[in-house]
């Protein structure tokens, strides 16, 4: 079933205050980047298995100093790495902070901030993260979620997302090189949060050319305001689920959506979550039709077609 509106975190801004805003401009950087991590493979490369659920990709891995296995997520719409406030507790994390956030819904998230993290992911030890810690109890969905890896982890590595095998690939960003036939889309970053360019089409209204969000923790085809004045049906919905207060939103079948020479024929578009940052965007709907390749460090992002390419979008 796809959550319509769901988002693991959706647009995150985190507001801090006094020494709390210094300690968040200063998060560790180091000229060495492989002082950051350590592949297990010669070829710095590592193939993780993952479970495609309604709201994202799921994969298994550990923080140093513990022996559980956690169910994380990577959500591109998160400028920050998250962790169950429960689970950070079991695990004797302690935080160095606090702020709040703006999550997919509407109003501010408490969260503290836990420094010098360590995640090992199989082949893979990535160090010196930065995490925020809230309640992500109201996340349980289909699927435990123990926590989700974003800007912070995305940017050091290229990920490539293997919907169709259900394999994530991270690499080590230095020595990468792209030789395929995918198309290749600019990046152009707010902040922390990657978009890219596309094209929108819903009964009677003119498409429209923007700047979607690309949120691979939104079980969402597509979200955009233009549905709210489309002539075809469309039924309410509750949007902007995560973190924050959900709102009343709609919910209906968009003509196509265009991405680069792609057009994704009636995917179904929602609208909108009651962060004024969040309006736009593409989840895992239209995501999981691809090989999705992340490459942060060159803004770029590479679509392969898969075999899920030109199957129909679900009902409304």
């Amino acid at each position: 079933m796809n959550l319509r509106g769901f988002s693991l975190i959706g647009f995150v801004l985190m507001i801090c205050t006094g020494a709390q805003a210094q300690m968040a401009a200063n998060e560790t950087r180091t000229s060495d980047s492989s002082a950051l991590y350590q592949f297990s493979s010669p070829d710095k490369r590592t193939v993780i298995p993952f479970e495609l659920a309604p709201n994202g990709i799921l994969f298994q891995l550990q923080i140093a100093g513990s022996t559980e296995r956690l169910w994380f997520s990577l959500d591109t719409g998160s400028g920050a790495n998250y962790l169950d406030s429960a689970v950070a507790k079991r695990l004797g994390l302690r935080a160095s902070g606090n702020g709040t956030v703006h999550g997919a819904g509407a109003g501010s998230v408490p969260v503290d901030f836990i420094d010098s993290v360590t995640f090992e992911l199989p082949g893979l030890t990535s160090s010196q993260h930065r995490v925020h810690t809230t309640d992500l109890s109201g996340l349980q969905w289909n699927h435990r979620i123990d926590g989700f890896l974003g800007y912070d982890f995305i940017n050091r590595y290229v990920i490539t997302i293997d919907y169709e095998a259900g394999k994530m690939t991270v690499a080590e960003a230095a020595g990468y090189s792209y030789a395929g036939a995918g198309e290749i889309f600019p990046i152009e970053f707010r902040g922390k949060w990657p978009y890219i360019e596309g094209t929108i089409a819903v009964p009677g209204v003119k498409p429209e050319t923007g700047e979607f969000l690309v949120d691979s923790g939104s079980g969402d085809a597509v979200d955009d305001p233009t549905i709210a004045q489309t002539t075809g049906p469309v039924r309410k919905v509750k949007t902007g689920v995560g973190l924050g207060q959900a709102g009343e939103g709609v919910l209906g079948r968009a003509l196509y959506l265009q991405l680069g020479s792609f057009r994704l024929n009636g995917p179904i578009a929602a609208c909108c979550s009651d962060n004024p940052d969040d309006q736009r965007k593409i989840g895992t709907e239209v995501l999981r039709r691809f090989t999705v390749i992340l490459d942060y460090v060159r803004k770029r992002m590479i679509l392969e077609p898969n075999g899920n390419f030109k199957q129909s979008f679900p009902d409304a």
